[in-house]
């Protein structure tokens, strides 16, 4: 965690674990803390996600909090927060129940394990744990994973029925409900059927619980960096195999993407034949923006670190130039060796403080970059005089109604067209300031 004093360019611990319950359809999340829990749900619902359901206008909110705060916190409401845990999950609409704290109630010690075992013993929902945040160390990625993790630990798994053409696919940040996240979700799906493959579960996917533990007929689990852990969690109490592969963001990733599975499933024929078949469809359409709207253009990144390598290697691939990247999620989440390389990388930092980058990065123009790609939180904070495409979470002025994945070859293309609609924007754009116009003036 930096040590310069500020605030950290990183969402918090619970907005990734919102993010997760809201990306499954009937659960409910009881919070053991003051109301702005639900404040950060309120966040994601109608803001970042058009399509949420953590909100209700009846008043069947999917997120609750106990209330808890600086006055009552040497209080015992052990009985308030089971009474609490029984109401949400007698609800016909909840499928399962969540239980998190925020890190004030955390360090007061209740045992949450102990009253979740003792509300649901008779098993009539299932339950769950969010393992809490260790002091103020956790960001956005950490409180997704730990979802996931309380999944693959504690899901009843009974009645498993492993098939060998059955696929669990865990670790995908199933960021909202939208069009972009239902979208690739669908490509997800057709690249294993390509394949010959049954992808039977998406962690997450925005389905229900149920839909979830429909991994227990899994005869493998491919994972993503999202949920590396919980994968490999789940594949051990399955006694399936775990196979790990790259996020595919971009046409050589979701290459690579695409020929792991090949090789891993025995499908190495599948696999090239889909690739080819995929890019005769894609690359023709990126003929014309190669050269306008990439070669020689400067991107800069304020994102999602797991997103930062393959997009660098998006652009680069197409004749373009990363000016820049702040990576917004610790280091940690990445494995060694892609840490190293990003790090080397002009101009990358991974969750700095917010002064730390206000001399370099504040109001970022065209001089450094044609395109910002950043998600809202950046882009308010940097206020760039310069193309942006908004991307990530949180997401508030970018919405899709319809499916436009941005991942897989579909998905590429898709993405590599909102790029190059920002770059030829900026052609009819002016936002130099007067000293930088007088730089450009010819001499």
């Amino acid at each position: 965690m930096p040590k310069t004093p500020g605030v950290r360019l990183n969402p918090p611990y619970l907005h990734g674990a919102f993010l997760a319950v809201n990306a499954i359809s009937d659960a409910c999340f009881l919070g053991d803390g003051p109301d702005c829990i639900r404040a950060k749900g309120e966040q994601i619902h109608g803001r970042h996600d058009l399509f949420s359901t953590l909100m209700s206008c009846k008043g069947e909110h999917r997120v609750h909090y106990t209330g808890l705060s600086v006055f009552n916190i040497a209080g015992n409401l052990e009985g308030e927060i089971a009474a609490g845990l029984e109401r949400i999950a007698r609800r016909p609409s909840c499928g399962a129940v969540f239980m998190g704290s925020v890190p004030m109630c955390t360090i007061a010690g209740t045992d949450y394990e102990r009253i979740v075992r003792q509300v649901f013993a008779g098993g009539f929902k299932p339950a769950f744990v969010v393992p809490p945040q260790i002091g103020l160390a956790g960001d956005w990625l950490d409180g997704y994973g730990a979802v996931l993790d309380a999944l693959a630990k504690g899901m009843d798994l009974s009645g498993a029925a492993p098939r060998g053409e059955n696929v669990a696919l865990v670790g995908y940040l199933m960021g909202r409900n939208e069009g972009d996240h239902r979208g690739n979700v669908r490509e997800f799906g057709r690249i294993f059927r390509a394949l010959g493959l049954n992808l039977v579960s998406t962690w997450l996917s925005g389905g229900d619980y149920e839909s979830l533990r429909a991994a227990r007929n899994a005869g493998a689990v491919v994972s993503f960096g999202h949920g590396r852990r919980a994968a490999r969690l789940l594949s051990e109490r399955l006694g399936v195999r775990l196979v790990e592969a790259e996020l595919p963001f971009g046409l050589a990733a979701t290459k690579r993407f695409v020929e792991s599975l090949g090789r891993a499933f025995g499908k190495e024929a599948e696999a090239a034949a889909f690739v080819r078949a995929e890019l005769d469809e894609v690359a023709p359409a990126l003929e014309w923006a190669v050269p306008h709207a990439f070669l020689g253009r400067r991107f800069a990144w304020i994102n999602d670190p797991h997103y930062a390598a393959p997009f660098a290697d998006m652009v680069e691939e197409l004749g373009g130039e990363v000016s820049g990247m702040i990576l917004l999620g610790g280091a940690r989440h990445l494995p060694e060796d892609e840490r190293r390389a990003l790090s080397k990388r002009p101009r990358t930092l991974f969750e700095p403080m917010q002064n730390e980058i206000e001399r370099e990065w504040m109001g970022l123009s065209r001089r450094e970059a044609d395109v910002l790609v950043a998600n809202t939180m950046a882009v308010e904070f940097i206020k760039p005089r310069t193309s942006w495409l908004e991307f990530g979470y949180p997401s508030d002025y970018t919405h899709f109604l319809k499916d436009e994945p941005f991942l897989g070859f579909r998905g590429a293309l898709g993405f590599c067209s909102r790029l190059a609609n920002e770059v030829t924007r900026g052609f009819c754009m002016d936002w130099m300031t007067p000293q930088e116009r007088q730089l450009e003036a010819p001499r």
